[in-house]
């Protein structure tokens, strides 16, 4: 994948969208988008004194910590950041896709960091955007654009505002929130989408909106009303949220394969939880954050594949992990401790025939101890006749077998 695609994965259709409330103008897209940038070359180590005093002005940082495990991910050595609890933070998602591009680096014999040292990475990151090119109008935009971004930056370690649609994977209501999204070229999704087919239920989504807001606030103005199709329209909606509680349905997954591009990185958001998802090979993948699995280094991605959560795991190339097989101790101990005893009982009677030799060799004349092992007697015919074996390598090659 090119610097471009890497650092923004919105569809540039997509990144040009004016949105109300919320003014951009086009070369303030272009400065986002990398086309007169150096975001798309710019890798954050360290915090600058720059971005240090840009986020004491803003609220105060909860000090959190983010155990670091590295991973082989796309023939790289990577940290991705792990949470110890269950929660939304869409941070971690934010902060690991940019990890895994090596936008953000870590020193590599890091362990754990703070909240506070992530958001000034990220931070340091945006500030990067280079707007020289722009008007003094846009720049001004521009500016306040990241002081917003800036000061929503602490929120997402606990959440953002976020109001999907249903008529699409990557659809969502615009809030400020999102402009932090747009600034790190990091593409939303969720799955949560109502299939074509079921003609009634979209025709009454679309008659009044298509937010979650707008069908939750249609369903309860509607359930207790004398009209008997409004109140059949309330009941197709709340049957709808009740069996997609799981916020993802079928032609959820399908449009999730046909809109993300292959090797992308985004952050999928569902039950208001925040994952980073990669596509890889025509798989849907989310990667594995929980702080319990950071002792499994070959345990990085988990398939998203139906609504049923019937998941495998994979490792950081979209392959399927394999369990160990467990070593039954017990069972080696006794396979060894028999096979000791079988190697000693067979040295012992090799010792017990190596006497019985000597001791029969002892009988024998000094020279004819020396050819006793060289020849052998068999009667044929009433007669004996010896016969000589292939002589070893030690003695005489010049000799000739001698029949008798």
């Amino acid at each position: 994948m090119s610097n471009t695609e890497e650092s923004s994965d919105r569809p540039v259709d997509e990144q040009n969208k004016s949105h109300a409330g919320h003014l951009r103008s086009n070369s303030y897209d272009r400065a986002v988008s990398g086309e007169h940038s150096k975001i798309n070359d710019s890798i954050v180590e360290n915090p600058s004194p720059k971005c240090d005093k840009k986020l004491s002005e803003i609220k105060q940082i909860d000090n959190d910590i983010y155990i670091i495990k590295w991973i082989e991910f796309n023939h790289e050595r990577v940290p991705i950041l792990l949470q110890n609890v269950n929660g939304p933070c869409p941070l971690l998602a934010i902060a690991n896709i940019l990890l895994l591009r090596q936008r953000i680096r870590l020193n590599p014999n890091a362990g754990a960091i703070s909240t506070e040292h992530v958001i000034a990475m990220i931070a340091e990151y945006i500030l990067q955007i280079d707007t020289t090119k722009l008007s003094a109008d846009d720049r001004a935009n521009y500016e306040q654009n990241v002081a917003d971004a800036l000061s929503i930056l602490p929120k997402l370690q606990t959440g953002l505002n976020i109001n999907l649609k249903f008529n699409g994977v990557d659809k969502f209501e615009y809030t400020r929130e999102c402009i932090v999204f747009d600034l790190l070229g990091i593409q939303l999704f969720h799955g949560w989408v109502i299939d074509p087919q079921n003609n009634e239920l979209q025709k009454i989504v679309n008659t009044n909106g298509s937010s979650y807001n707008q069908l939750v606030e249609k369903m309860i103005r509607q359930k207790q009303s004398n009209n008997e199709e409004l109140a059949r329209e309330s009941l197709l909606i709340e049957q709808f949220l009740d069996e997609n509680r799981s916020q993802l349905t079928h032609y959820g997954i399908l449009q999730l394969h046909e809109t993300m591009r292959d090797n992308q990185l985004a952050v999928f958001f569902r039950n208001n939880h925040f994952s980073t998802i990669w596509k890889n090979n025509k798989q849907l993948l989310l990667l594995v954050s929980d702080e319990g699995f950071a002792n499994h280094t070959s345990i990085v991605f988990e398939t998203l594949t139906d609504i049923d959560n019937d998941s495998s795991f994979t490792d950081g190339y979209g392959q399927k992990w394999q369990k160990p097989v467990p070593v039954d101790v017990s069972r080696d101990h006794d396979l060894a401790i028999a096979i000791h005893n079988e190697e000693r009982s067979q040295h012992h009677e090799a010792s017990i025939q190596q006497q019985q030799q000597q001791q029969q060799q002892q009988h024998y004349h000094p020279q004819q101890q020396r050819y006793a092992e060289e020849y052998y007697c068999e009667q044929s015919s009433g007669k004996y006749k010896k016969k000589h074996r292939r002589r070893s390598h030690d003695e005489d090659r010049d000799s000739s077998c001698i029949l008798s």
